[in-house]
């Protein structure tokens, strides 16, 4: 299981609690891009980020399975569904499985 950990503000995680959000938006910014993102060697990273935002590259996204989310002490993970960009926003879109499965 390869993890990702994110910190999360409480309104957003009882959402996530509850399975009304299933998805987690993360900003394009060079933090998010290195934190999700495959970058090739030696690649500058605010080109790399300007050429998927505008199209130029597909982003091979790193293998994380879940997420971890960090709230004033408490922790939620949840498996990850998958991952994409929306570039006219410029934001990564993290797709949670957060439906109670039935017994």
């Amino acid at each position: 299981m390869k993890a990702l950990h994110c910190a999360i503000k409480r309104e957003y995680l009882d959402l996530i609690q509850a399975g009304t959000k299933n998805v987690e938006y993360r900003d394009m910014s060079p933090y998010w891009v290195k934190k999700l993102v495959e970058i090739p060697t030696n690649s500058d990273i605010e080109q790399y980020r300007s050429d998927i935002i505008n199209g130029r590259v597909e982003p091979k996204f790193k293998g994380y399975t879940h997420i971890v989310f960090h709230c004033s002490g408490a922790t939620v993970t949840l498996p990850i569904l998958g991952i994409k960009t929306y570039r006219g926003h410029h934001i990564f879109a993290i797709s949670l499985d957060n439906h109670p499965k039935e017994k």
